[in-house]
């Protein structure tokens, strides 16, 4: 039989080449490089130096990752690999080759996967070790079968030569150690194996045509590893919480850093102010001198709170490491910051985790809560971020914040961190206790305590809570008023007019631009300073309102004014140190109204214009409401869309009866009475409500269980911040604003709104002028702009923007922006931002009340 006719099922005669001879890499001359027995055990060596950075017991929890990872490319001993790269090389060993049909299967990982399947010989589904050697490329399309004989990996004798190579690395390696792994630690194996074969495969450590016979292969995995930054951080021991953060801790954070003692779950439930952000960080320095985490991952809600925590843990790591280590800032335009800051994350020695998929292997991370989301997800290489989170301390911020999908996915998350030696420590000023128990597991719950603050605690070896001393207690005095817009404006002017610094938060942008209006029209001109803060801004000029204010309302406030009054949405609610004196917000959920009561009366100060601090909340009267439809008319249609109707039904009834509260021996009662689970003597229409509040949570669930990775072994979506880990059912698009625009289709000059002038080219990146695009971005209601024509990135803006971004232009006579020549029905201007045409607002559809949402705010929801 001519080997140029077997092409058929059946056919196995043919002859394979010897797997030392087989090829894994190509010279830069097109040349056969590395054989696939080198390059397996130079990936086995830089696999063993990233496993000695793990804690001990996580290491040892995941078997022989050295040998699983040599093993990763055994498929490339195949014929399909082979003749598809090396055709030439493999009919000059074996001339039988030569000509012979390639119908063989070319997805070496999956050839490796039946391969390593074959060797091990278990009996239960795709062996761990088989199927890390089939997805170490991020995905497969199709599970490894176990006949590894079979026609399409190229018959008995190519099989012959992997089971060679394999048993060849073991001897080298050690035994296989295919223990059943729990999916956390199978996801935490793979990404290390990914891991080790991306350092493995890059030229600069390990050159294609190979490294001279007196270099050592292991001495050249450690320096590569090191020199990509992976590494254990040093730890100066010894320090106590004043030598960190300057000031004597209190017992909340004394009690913490006690208590959590070793890997496990932790929660700290405390008031706005107390230092929990700090008690989280001392817990972690003890946890790094002990040597029990190496690494720390922070998570937060959104970009803008990172950035700001990103600054204190900077500040936290320059007290606990000799050589000042910088945290990694994480999200989807972190790489702006480090722009911005001098470039300090994209210099060559941070250079390798600037990629979207390394950037959580620093061995310290701050960023949004998504970036850890996505180890849970079913996106492609959602195994890396598995192994960059394992045996870190990782604290999750603000997790009140999170609508059932999102709260759902962190529920998974927390559980699938503790299988893999991670420290769990959950922060929030306003969980109730359903929340709190979602994210405890295990025979042994966690018992109910009405203490606050608490401290509550699941490890391996006990469950427990504590309480912890509360702050001096603090009475709020609250007055719920149903008022239009001017008699908001008077109130809020009268308040200025005695000296109190107002904040007055609104739940929509809308809302909000209505009442600056107001004010500005019930004062006097220049009367006293007024802003209006929100995320129709564009980033140049939101970024300078944010700072102007928090230099007037901040913890030193040096030009704190006497009388002043700031408009904002709920983007101030949290981590934003903004002190006011009085305050006024729209009806929002009592763990949304405690947030913003935290934005006043935060620092001690001698010069208060009142003796208590004062909140008014305004919204309709729902309980003259006869019908659904009726109470979400009184609570506001707009309200009802950021937050649910049954949601802030219950937290009418619960605050209408107070006079004041107070904080925080309040927060608990609050909490429990609004969320409560039996409710009593509801009305037809509020159950009705109730059920839609029901069913919409068990969507989200729902939603959130059938996207994540424990579903199918087969990662599908893309690995981008976002995408997967927030539910939105109206998307929004970044839009580029500019002055003016002069384009020939791959060229154009463009004025900025911020008046900068730049020129852009369809074949010339430029990191400084993308730093000043995304400068002028907004987030806009893609609808907006679809019912006008495709929305897509012109072509002279491809090396700026990954994502579709449209360019509106904004007209300056008439303040209106324009798609494509179109009006999309919205105007910018300075004061007021991003805003609709007032013509518009009688003519108002469904769509157009969710447009005046806030995108960036986590806690907006789609009811």
């Amino acid at each position: 039989m001519a080997f140029r006719h077997i092409q058929k099922q059946g056919d196995s005669e043919l002859p394979a080449v010897p797997y030392g001879q087989c090829i894994a890499k190509t010279c830069e001359d097109g040349a056969p490089g590395l054989t696939v027995s080198e390059h397996c055990r130079i990936v086995g060596e830089v696999a063993r130096r990233l496993t000695s950075l793990l804690p001990p017991d996580v290491a040892s929890s995941l078997g022989n990752t050295v040998l699983t990872a040599a093993l990763h490319d055994v498929g490339k001993v195949s014929p399909g690999f082979q003749l598809k790269y090396f055709p030439e090389h493999a009919a000059h060993i074996c001339r039988e080759l030569a000509d012979v049909p390639n119908h063989f299967e070319k997805d070496h990982a999956r050839t490796g996967g039946s391969a390593v399947w074959q060797a091990i010989g278990s009996p239960w589904h795709c062996p761990v070790t088989a199927w890390v050697a089939a997805t170490h490329h991020g995905s497969v399309s199709r599970s490894p079968s176990p006949t590894d004989t079979a026609f399409e990996y190229g018959g008995e004798h190519w099989s012959l030569q992997r089971t060679e190579l394999i048993e060849a690395l073991k001897s080298e390696f050690g035994e296989l150690d295919d223990r059943k792994l729990s999916l956390a630690q199978r996801s935490a194996l793979a990404g290390l194996v990914t891991v080790a074969d991306w350092i493995g495969s890059d030229e600069t450590f390990f050159p294609p045509s190979g490294l001279s016979e007196e270099t050592s292969i292991a001495e050249t995995a450690a320096r590569a590893v090191k020199t990509c930054g992976l590494r254990k951080p040093d730890i100066i021991p010894g320090l106590n919480f004043k030598d960190i953060f300057h000031n004597d801790p209190y017992d909340l954070q004394t009690q913490f850093a006690d208590m959590a003692s070793g890997p496990g779950l932790y929660i700290l439930e405390a008031p706005m102010g107390m230092g929990k952000t700090e008690a989280a960080l001392y817990a972690a320095y003890k946890l790094f001198e002990r040597g029990q985490n190496t690494g720390l991952f922070f998570g937060l809600p959104t970009r803008l709170t990172s950035n700001r925590i990103h600054r204190r843990v900077k500040e936290f790591l320059e007290k606990i490491t000799p050589q000042g280590v910088s945290p990694k800032l994480a999200h989807g335009t972190a790489w702006l910051n480090a722009f911005k800051s001098g470039g300090e994350e994209l210099r060559p020695g941070s250079a390798w985790f600037n990629p979207r998929k390394r950037s959580l292997l620093h061995p310290f991370v701050v960023g949004t809560a998504d970036q850890a989301l996505l180890s849970v997800l079913r996106v492609r290489h959602h195994f890396v971020r598995t192994f960059a989170l394992a045996g870190k301390v990782v604290i999750l911020d603000e997790v009140h914040s999170y609508d059932g999908y999102t709260g759902t996915l962190l529920e998974a998350l927390s559980r699938q961190l503790l299988e893999v030696g991670c420290t769990v420590i959950v922060l929030s000023a306003t969980l109730t206790a359903e929340r709190r128990n979602a994210f405890f597991s295990g025979p042994d719950p966690v018992p109910f305590s009405s203490a606050y603050p608490l401290i509550s605690r699941q490890t391996a070896e006990s469950t427990g809570c504590r309480g912890a001393e509360p702050p001096e207690e603090r009475r709020h005095a609250i007055r719920i008023v149903d008022w239009d817009d001017h008699e908001v404006a008077r109130c809020v002017v009268e308040k200025a007019r005695a000296g109190h610094c107002v904040l007055a938060i609104a739940n929509t942008v809308a809302q909000a631009q209505n009442w600056f209006d107001a004010v500005r029209c019930a004062m006097a001109e220049n009367e006293f300073s007024t802003g209006l803060l929100h995320s129709k801004f564009p980033a140049f000029q939101r970024a300078s309102i944010e700072n102007d204010w928090l230099d007037k309302l901040g913890r030193d406030g040096v030009d704190r004014p006497h009388g002043c009054v700031l408009v904002a949405t709920q983007i101030v609610e949290q981590s934003v140190d903004i002190d006011a004196d009085f305050l006024i917000t729209e009806l929002a959920p009592t763990d949304m109204l405690l947030q913003r009561l935290g934005r006043q009366w935060r620092h001690e100060r001698d010069n208060r214009p009142g003796s208590n601090p004062e909140t008014v909340i305004v919204t309709g009267e729902p309980d003259a409401a006869d019908s659904a439809e009726e109470i979400i008319e009184a609570l506001g249609h707009t309200n009802s869309l950021v937050y649910a109707p049954y949601v802030l039904w219950r937290t009418y009834q619960v605050w209408q009866a107070r006079s004041s509260v107070t904080l925080p021996t309040d927060i608990r009662e609050l909490l429990e009475s609004t969320y409560c689970t039996e409710p009593e003597g509801e009305s037809e229409a509020v159950c009705g409500l109730r059920e839609l509040c029901e069913a919409r949570r068990d969507k989200l669930v729902q939603h959130a269980v059938a996207s994540g990775a424990e579903v199918t072994e087969m990662p599908t979506g893309q690995d981008r911040e976002g995408i997967s880990t927030r539910y939105s059912s109206l998307p929004t698009t970044q839009a580029l604003i500019v002055q003016s625009l002069d384009s020939t289709g791959a060229d154009a000059v463009i004025q900025l709104l911020d008046g900068q002038t730049v020129k852009v080219c369809a074949s010339r990146p430029d990191i400084a002028v993308t730093a000043k695009l995304h400068d002028n971005l907004v987030s806009i209601a893609t609808y907006l702009l679809d019912r006008i024509g495709a929305v897509e990135t012109p072509r002279y803006l491809a090396k700026h923007f990954y994502e579709s971004t449209p360019v509106l232009v904004w007209d300056s006579s008439s303040a209106e922006l324009s798609l494509d020549g179109q009006s999309i029905g919205h105007t910018y201007t300075t004061q007021h931002g991003v805003a609709r045409k007032k013509e518009q607002s009688s003519s108002r559809t469904y769509a157009d009340e969710f447009d005046d949402l806030d995108p960036f705010d986590p806690s907006s929801q789609d009811w």
